[in-house]
């Protein structure tokens, strides 16, 4: 019998900061799995600047489907 990949398509939907860091960096923990993402988003001015105008901020602990999705496309899918 042959085995078949099984693929998961990314669905676009609230994430916390630390779940969608672990889909991006599953061998890191939650919080610096987030911090690498944090560090690739920060070194794409574009993306910086469309997150800031949705208004994430630090303190934001869930991310919209609006900042997961431009997440995604600069970034690409996790």
């Amino acid at each position: 019998m042959e085995k078949t990949e099984k693929t998961e398509r990314f669905i676009i939907r609230p994430y916390s900061k630390s779940e969608l860091g672990m889909l991006y960096v599953p061998t890191h923990n939650a919080k610096s799995a987030w911090q690498v993402v944090r560090r690739w988003i920060d070194h794409c001015q574009p993306l910086s600047e469309a997150l800031a105008a949705t208004g994430l901020t630090n303190r934001n602990h869930i991310l919209s489907p609006r900042q997961v999705r431009l997440i995604a496309e600069h970034l690409g899918e996790p």
